[in-house]
């Protein structure tokens, strides 16, 4: 069985609200992209291996479905081996479930918008089955806070055990890594905020000073200018995963360096601003870019050095020129 579940097609970007003609070449082909449709396939006997899926009839890993990006020929051949280990031993059965995982879904980044959408695509059916998932996904508030609030049911299973499913619900990916459906996510968003109006117009700075990658290593420069333009500092990695989304939904801005944080910009009301720290001539990383201007914010770069181990550094006049250009 293969089901179509939201239908693909052109999607078209704005521009960043400051782009600069000489950084047209960072952005340029993320102004047009083609999305794929977005299925969900009925598949009988499939056993699950970790985050993998097997199935002897057909001799599929179904690598497309679970991994972002085709992997190495010796990962491949780890999980074989590691299967037929496996089933020498005990299997447990499933009678039936839904797939909506991939080998980066425990990143907060991957699994707001590559997991969630894979579950409203499912959702496209009408059925009512437990999403599976393997035992480590409950370490995260996070999953069980978002399945809580879009009403997903789901399932544990262990992951150092094979596990046979009789009947899975294999869901597509809804669009490539780094992109978007924007009638999935746009549904995603309502979903999610369920009405939420934003009545305090705070203005956030998520600050990476605790993180040991990708930090900005002259943040504390900032805090003056910051002031002066009423940013408050936040640390999410401080906060529950409830106080986050409250405090988000109560913003009007979000700035800060690249980093999973900023996908937050999901609790937002549309149509508000973004600011990304990026690094220098990076034309790879637009996933945020893209899901700003999806969601109708304004969105505002600011290029950045960097070092070896990718931490930032901002010209901090350059920062407050972009500021001003923000709320003056």
């Amino acid at each position: 069985m293969k089901k179509l579940t939201y239908s693909g097609g052109e999607e078209y970007r704005n521009k960043p609200e400051n782009l600069d003609p000489r950084d047209l070449k960072l952005f340029q082909h993320e102004f047009q992209k083609q999305i794929f449709d977005s299925h969900v396939y009925g598949l009988s006997n499939v056993y699950l291996l970790g985050k993998n899926t097997i199935r002897i009839k057909n001799s599929k890993l179904y690598l497309k479905h679970t991994y972002m990006s085709r992997p190495p020929l010796k990962n491949i051949i780890k999980v074989i081996l590691r299967f037929f280990q496996q089933r020498r031993k005990k299997v447990k059965n499933i009678d039936s479930g839904v797939w909506i995982i991939n080998n980066k879904s425990e990143n907060y980044f991957h699994w707001m918008t590559e997991s969630l959408t894979r579950v409203l695509s499912f959702q496209k059916l009408n059925k009512e089955l437990k999403v599976l998932l393997p035992e480590q996904f409950t370490r995260f508030e996070f999953v069980l806070k978002t399945f809580d609030m879009l009403g997903i049911d789901y399932q544990i299973y262990s992951s150092d055990n094979l596990v046979r499913v009789n009947n899975l619900y294999l869901t597509s990916h809804t669009a490539p890594a780094g992109n978007y459906n924007s009638k999935i996510i746009l549904e995603l968003h309502s979903k999610l905020n369920n009405g939420s109006k934003s009545v305090s117009g705070k203005r956030l700075w998520l600050s990476r000073k605790f993180s040991d990658r990708r930090y900005l290593s002259n943040e504390d420069e900032l805090i003056p200018m910051l002031k002066k333009y009423d940013i408050e500092i936040i640390y999410p990695e401080h906060l529950t995963y409830s106080q986050q989304i409250e405090i988000f939904r109560k913003a009007e801005f979000i700035g800060g360096v690249a980093g999973a944080a900023l996908v937050n910009m999901l609790y937002m009301e549309t149509n508000k601003k973004v600011l990304e720290l990026r690094t220098n001539n990076d034309e790879l990383n637009n996933c945020h870019y893209s899901l700003a201007v999806l969601l109708k914010h304004k969105y505002f770069y600011e290029k950045c050095k960097s070092d070896a181990d990718e931490n930032l550094s901002v010209d901090v006049q350059s920062l407050d020129n972009t500021l001003r250009t923000i709320f003056l």
